[in-house]
């Protein structure tokens, strides 16, 4: 077999493939189940609140596992509906004692509920990340801890400041 031979079954396989439209390609896409069904909402009680502010955890605290489909139901303890909730994610546990993290876009974190007590929160995607919820009823926004050597919650080391 010759090689213009080859490349022409090749460029006709690729024909083929483009000719079937988006269902091929999303039939070998990822595939999470995202369902109600399968993801019950986990209650979470924790985080802190100070100054009107809630967060789920500090910004290098243990965050919470976001796997794909997961649906978080955060008891924020503000007593009144948040004027506003920033979600943020990371691909690391540590938040920003490990890693980075970055506001949440499009479905990765889906807000469904915002009430007096709580928040519902879904991982839309299909990918998994560890999750930071911070809410609050005053107009400003959170800041990263003054101190730096301040103890993160859960099993994340603290970073020695003069690094």
């Amino acid at each position: 077999m010759g090689r213009a031979t080859r490349w022409g079954i090749v460029a006709a396989a690729l024909a083929l493939v483009g000719s079937s439209g988006c269902n091929a390609i999303n039939s070998i896409g990822p595939n999470c189940d995202r369902s109600t069904e399968t993801n019950t909402p986990v209650r979470y009680t924790e985080g802190t609140v100070e100054h009107g502010v809630y967060m789920s955890a500090p910004w290098n605290g243990e965050l919470l596992w976001f796997p794909a489909g997961m649906r978080y139901e955060l008891e924020h303890g503000l007593g009144e509906v948040p004027r506003f909730v920033d979600i943020w994610l990371s691909f690391k546990k540590c938040g920003t004692g490990e890693s980075t993290i970055a506001p949440a876009a499009g479905n990765q974190a889906e807000l469904r509920t915002v009430d007096t007590n709580k928040l519902v929160i879904v991982n839309g995607s299909c990918v998994d990340y560890w999750l930071l919820v911070v809410a609050g009823t005053g107009d400003g926004e959170p800041n990263p801890p003054a101190d730096p050597d301040a103890m993160p919650q859960g099993s994340c080391p603290v970073e020695d400041a003069g690094m």
